[in-house]
């Protein structure tokens, strides 16, 4: 497989202490669809994972992937989400690899987040919260020069909001138990995936 740039950029930065700031993510996202290019098995690797990056404090990746494959530790479908994609039609987004901050807090935060996706109508949380997301994306590509003529910006940026979403809701759940960002607390890492019916990364 093709080294994908995003990955290696990913690999030589530090993980973050603290929640990002919404400009710089949208930053992020823009520069990572203008410049990231897919590799052979045409996957695409947006570095701002909301379930670590901007909402736990840890390193993480959201990635999609073409060839319906669930990446390690995402087989779990339990951990899922579903939604409408603009034009994509019908998507899964699925959540894993959460790494608590104390080693002996792993079964703990695991039966949290597992408990959570079983009792909670995601889908109706996070509604609200999309929206606002969105916006960060969409007010931080009216400041750059370079005009965005991707077709899959839609679609790009409702998934990551709806990544944002769910990151923003299980991190507030987490918090609700114990497990925040203070130090030696919490979740350190995680990861996410989608799969849409009609997608397409070229």
């Amino acid at each position: 497989m093709t080294p994908d740039s995003l990955d290696a950029l990913l690999d030589r930065s530090s993980p973050p202490t603290r929640a990002a700031d919404g400009a710089d993510l949208a930053a992020m996202s823009t520069a990572a669809r203008r410049e990231g290019r897919p590799a052979r098995r045409r996957r695409l690797a947006i570095t701002a994972g909301a379930f670590a990056v901007v909402l736990l404090g840890g390193a993480g990746v959201a990635t999609a992937n073409s060839d319906w494959g669930w990446g390690q530790g995402l087989e779990n479908p339990q951990r899922s989400v579903s939604y409408t994609s603009p034009t994509w039609g019908e998507c899964e987004l699925r959540v894993g690899n959460f790494v608590a901050a104390n080693p002996f807090d792993q079964l703990a935060v695991d039966r949290v987040i597992d408990e959570w996706f079983a009792t909670t109508d995601i889908e109706a949380a996070m509604a609200p919260l999309i929206p606002k997301y969105l916006r960060v994306f969409e007010e931080s590509r009216a400041s750059d020069p370079e005009p965005d003529t991707d077709p899959r910006t839609r679609d790009l940026d409702y998934w990551m909001a709806v990544d944002q979403s769910v990151g923003e809701l299980l991190h507030d759940e987490l918090g609700e138990h114990g497990f925040n960002d203070a130090p030696g607390g919490g979740v350190v890492s995680g990861s996410s995936q989608v799969h849409c019916e009609g997608e397409q990364w070229r």
